[in-house]
């Protein structure tokens, strides 16, 4: 019994799982016709469609596209910014909002295509609140006649770069002047391949990439301790987005220090060392990244007289000692590194021993016998008295 209600329900989920596709279908409202695109500008599309002939009037619906992000409008099209990096897909549904039962359509899609790609690691980096650089690097196929142009956010204006910056000869990046701290700004970067006109297009924010100039450090004595203080960064109302490195040392110790939105510190002193500053601008990671370089070094204090005595005089007596060492290895070389003679040649002596002596006998010098002649005189000398005895 247990086995038939079983094998019911089983069939019943069967029944209904081929029936809902059907059933869901016939709720779903009917999808955009004739979805197209154009282009307005140079960096703006326009995705329009038409309203389903099958769409009950008094059906209330709008439309949500994807791009990926989502968006809703009651029109039956919409503008758009477009980045041309890589293949951008749009789908459009008609979404209810005031018709009974039903529910949201099918998707309908259109591409734009991936475009050949001119440049590589588009980036921009702002250095004061009027200035900036944009830079690329070139890609394989990029040809010679790369222009960058340019747009701020709500205004219909596109600038051409009047100020290119080169490397081999080819066009690598922008210098831009102006108030562009505040807004985006779309850059596109065009060129002809194969006699046609080819395209990519970027988003720049520039307060998300800052790299500032270098802070300048002011150091006054005060008691104890140096009193340390720079300027932020000239950025309206990012006061709050900096951090500081500090990096000093002290009698040769070097250390850093990590400094929280303030533009001031203090440092301990000792009147026995000498003391050199850097300080290097951060961007916090909640407003954006960059960061200055590190700015030109602050000294204070007279330098350790005694550092520098050892650092002149320890290299220049080891330098005087290797020199005297190699002379005397030089001169005595025989000595400490005596001649050691060859065991054959002392063998091959002692065999021919007998034969050497008699070749050196052979070889001596005799000298020849000088007669020497002598002069001898004879004197006769006369006897001595014989003495007698006394009677």
């Amino acid at each position: 019994m247990m086995w038939k209600h079983l094998e019911c329900l089983l069939a019943l989920q069967c029944f209904i799982c081929l029936v809902r596709p059907a059933f869901v279908d016939e709720k779903a409202l009917p999808e955009p016709c004739d979805l197209s695109l154009t282009w307005i500008n140079e960096f703006q599309i326009k995705l329009s469609w038409n309203l389903s002939k099958d769409l009950d009037p008094s059906c209330r619906v709008s439309y949500e596209i994807k791009k990926p992000e989502t968006m809703v409008t009651h029109k039956s099209f919409v503008e758009l910014y477009v980045f041309l990096v890589d293949a951008v897909t749009y789908t459009v549904q008609t979404k209810p909002e005031e018709c009974s039962d039903r529910t949201i359509s099918k998707p309908v899609n259109i591409t734009v295509t991936k475009p050949t790609e001119l440049v590589k690691n588009f980036n921009c980096s702002l250095y004061t609140s009027t200035a900036m650089n944009c830079s690329w690097l070139i890609a394989s196929q990029a040809p010679e006649d790369l222009l960058l142009y340019y747009k701020y956010a709500g205004e219909n204006d596109i600038e051409q770069c009047s100020d290119y910056l080169y490397t081999a000869g080819q066009r690598t990046g922008c210098h831009l002047r102006g108030n562009i701290s505040e807004q985006k700004m779309y850059f596109q970067v065009n060129g002809t391949v194969n006699g046609l006109s080819v395209r990519n297009t970027f988003l720049v924010e520039p307060l998300k990439n800052i790299k500032p100039q270098a802070p300048k450090v002011k150091i006054t004595k005060e008691s104890r301790s140096l009193s340390l203080s720079w300027a932020p960064p000239d950025f309206k109302d990012r006061f709050n987005c900096w951090n500081y490195t500090l990096r000093y040392s002290k009698c040769q110790e070097t250390q850093c220090k990590n400094i929280s939105k303030k533009t001031n510190e203090n440092i301990p002193y000792d009147p026995r060392c000498q003391y050199r500053f850097q300080v290097k601008a951060v961007y916090s990671d909640k407003c954006g990244t960059g960061q200055s370089d590190w700015s030109e070094e602050e000294i204070y204090g007279a330098e350790d007289s005694l550092i520098i005595v050892i650092a002149i005089i320890v290299p220049a007596s080891l330098f005087l000692f290797v020199i005297l060492f190699l002379c005397c290895l030089m001169k005595y070389r025989e000595t400490i590194f005596p001649k050691i003679p060859q065991p054959s040649v002392i063998l091959k002596g002692m065999l021919n021993n007998s034969k050497e002596q008699t070749a050196f006998k052979r070889n001596l010098y005799i000298p020849v016998e000088e007669n020497v002649e002598h002069k001898i005189s004879l004197e006769i000398v006369p006897p001595l008295p014989i003495m007698q005895p006394d009677s």
